[in-house]
């Protein structure tokens, strides 16, 4: 698959907000993206990624009672979910650094800012999918 192929991609998108997740499945399915499983929960977003084992996953930081951050270590462990290595990419506020940091120590293989353009989404999409298949730092996060 190319960077500008994204037609097999398998998401999950989590976000609280149901206009949020509406923009943003328009964006994906601009993009090419199909296959979108939504949650609003993060504990929804858990089991659905059991079911679904998608290729990717879109995580807003603020989902309500929790943080992104929490649900992207819960991914992360491999006790609690069926694929602590699938790609994640956290949507998070523009402007503060420190969700970088942040998100780089919970797992998430990528930062980008809210609001989102389709270009910037589909670009990271697919830089994201091809370091994963490259065996970039999912493979290694976990290799040690």
């Amino acid at each position: 698959m190319s960077a500008l192929d994204l037609s097999g991609v398998t998401l999950l998108l989590i976000d609280d907000s149901r206009s949020v997740r509406t923009v943003l499945k328009t964006l994906l399915c601009g993009l090419g993206i199909s296959r979108i499983y939504e949650c609003r929960d993060p504990d929804d977003a858990l089991v659905v990624a059991r079911l679904s084992r998608p290729d990717l996953a879109l995580v807003d930081y603020d989902l309500g009672l929790t943080s992104g951050l929490d649900l992207i270590r819960r991914f992360r462990d491999s006790q609690v979910s069926a694929n602590p290595d699938m790609p994640m990419i956290l949507l998070a506020p523009p402007s503060l650094p420190h969700f970088v940091r942040d998100a780089e120590a919970a797992g998430a293989d990528a930062v980008l800012p809210k609001p989102v353009n389709a270009g910037t989404l589909g670009q990271k999409i697919g830089q994201v999918l091809q370091s994963a298949t490259r065996g970039g730092a999912v493979q290694s996060r976990h290799s040690a």
